[in-house]
């Protein structure tokens, strides 16, 4: 959902998934939230602890979803480096693939020139072995920290089951390559991380959302953050609760799914809806 002139953050509550009676359905749900972050290319979700009395352990709710979202992120090839087994991830076969650019198949992202996602598996002084996906290890010129993730560009094959690579940062790629998850204590602390230039927070009391839309067009903002409430309580409730002026907060308040036929709209129903529409009518 990123374009060349702004990219788009999310922020989620941590009784996101409260609703769901079981891990089973809370890694389902979870698994439906990733799938719209990069159906519509968000590069920052932030999940900030919204005080929801219904949850007994935010900070187990936290773990539980930003585990679930950061192993979905994660290239196949790189999941079993960087995840240990633990409770968390016992449904992770239910989660969806993403199929994004940096999750290549294994005739894709194979030529010099192409970029891949890899896990630094072995260093010395001179050099770091790296973990690509490919039948060739990586290596670079210099000492990495052995378990770290990087990006990196493909050069020429050195023989020896070695390619030669550099690293690059995620900005310097013109496609999609995944979400960053972040997490904080507060909605407050979660804008604040986030440093957006233009906010909009979603609710049934908001309003219309073509307010927001030409205020992204007419000045152009570098970084747009959408923020969502939770299964039981909205924004205004989450602010209220947490001492912030909902109204100083964000930028604009808006509704997405005015006159919904159903009684309640879920945090996963809601968060595609609204990027949808944004998509559609800020890049459109």
């Amino acid at each position: 959902m990123t374009s060349n002139r702004f990219s788009f953050s999310v922020l989620l509550p941590t009784s996101l998934s409260i609703d769901a009676p079981n891990l089973k359905q809370k890694t389902v749900k979870i698994g439906s939230i990733g799938r719209g972050l990069a159906i519509f290319r968000v590069k920052e979700v932030c999940i900030y602890n919204d005080d929801d009395p219904h949850v007994k352990n935010q900070a187990a709710e936290a773990k539980l979803t930003s585990m679930l979202l950061r192993y979905m992120e994660t290239p196949q090839y790189l999941r079993k480096l960087l995840f240990k087994r633990m409770p968390e991830l016992l449904y992770a076969g239910l989660l969806p693939p993403l199929r994004t650019p940096h999750h290549p198949l294994e005739d894709e992202k194979n030529r010099p020139g192409d970029y891949r996602e890899g896990v630094v598996v072995e260093a010395n002084e001179n050099q770091s072995l790296i973990e690509i996906g490919l039948p060739e290890k990586a290596t670079v010129g210099r000492r990495l920290r052995v378990g770290q993730r990087l990006t990196v560009r493909l050069g020429k094959r050195l023989g020896g089951g070695r390619i030669a690579v550099t690293q690059v940062t995620r900005d310097e790629i013109d496609e999609y390559w995944g979400y960053e998850v972040t997490l904080a204590p507060s909605i407050a602390a979660a804008l604040n991380r986030l440093r957006a230039d233009y906010v909009i927070g979603t609710s049934r009391r908001g309003k219309n959302l073509y307010e927001a839309v030409q205020a992204i067009k007419d000045n152009s903002p570098a970084r747009v953050a959408v923020a969502f409430g939770g299964p039981y309580q909205g924004l205004f409730e989450i602010c209220g609760r947490q001492g912030v002026d909902a109204g100083k907060l964000f930028d604009a308040m808006i509704n997405t799914i005015p006159s919904q036929g159903a009684a309640t709209v879920r945090t996963e129903e809601a968060l595609v809806a609204t990027l949808a529409l944004l998509n559609a009518l800020v890049e459109g």
